[in-house]
């Protein structure tokens, strides 16, 4: 693992979608559907072979549940963080203060069916920190089981000595960068 000492500043180049965020995108787009949305029996992991070990797939709570359960994490996200997060709610490693925000925007890319891209630093559990790109875009699930959200998490190539010391394995800040990705339906106007 490459380790700075101090948080670099981020190039420019790393303030715009990456050429995989826009990859996963075509590979999203590509799926069969019948509304504006596929279904999550649409995406073989043969077609999605190169993004699988860093796909996180996040069930999308309905009203008034306060859960977004991460039903799978590939394995190049767990060896980030060094353990198993599959099982686990993704409000456990974001404080509080951004519970509402995050439950929201999975909340809008249903409602309003679009993609997101968002930068967000993490914080490792190990004294590391590291930025993240995160493309997601929604796949629907039946009429008996809740929306997902099929998420790619691209790190950086470097890592470097954090300030924060989570008790969780992970902590995420809220994003520096953030924009909804519009599929075909316009976007959700975004007052969180």
């Amino acid at each position: 693992m490459n380790v700075h000492l101090a948080a670099p500043s981020v190039p420019d180049c790393e303030l715009s979608r990456s050429a995989d965020s826009h990859a996963f995108e075509a590979l999203w787009r590509s799926l069969p559907k019948e509304g504006p949305v596929p279904d999550r029996g649409a995406l073989h992991p043969r077609k999605a072979a190169r993004f699988l070990p860093n796909l996180v797939l996040v069930e999308v709570p309905p009203p008034g549940s306060r859960s977004l359960k991460i039903r799978l994490a590939g394995t190049g996200i767990e060896a980030k963080i060094e353990r198993s997060i599959t099982g686990h709610d993704y409000l456990e490693f974001l404080p509080e203060r951004f519970h509402e925000a995050a439950l929201q925007s999975a909340r809008m890319m249903i409602a309003q069916p679009c993609g997101l891209w968002q930068l967000t630093t993490v914080h490792y559990q190990r004294g590391t920190s590291q930025l993240l790109e995160i493309t997601a875009f929604p796949l629907c699930a039946g009429s008996d089981c809740a929306p997902y959200i099929l998420g790619l998490s691209r790190g950086t190539a470097k890592y470097y000595a954090s300030e924060e010391n989570p008790d969780a394995a992970i902590c995420a800040e809220t994003a520096l960068k953030f924009e909804f990705l519009d599929i075909g339906n316009g976007v959700p106007a975004w007052n969180g």
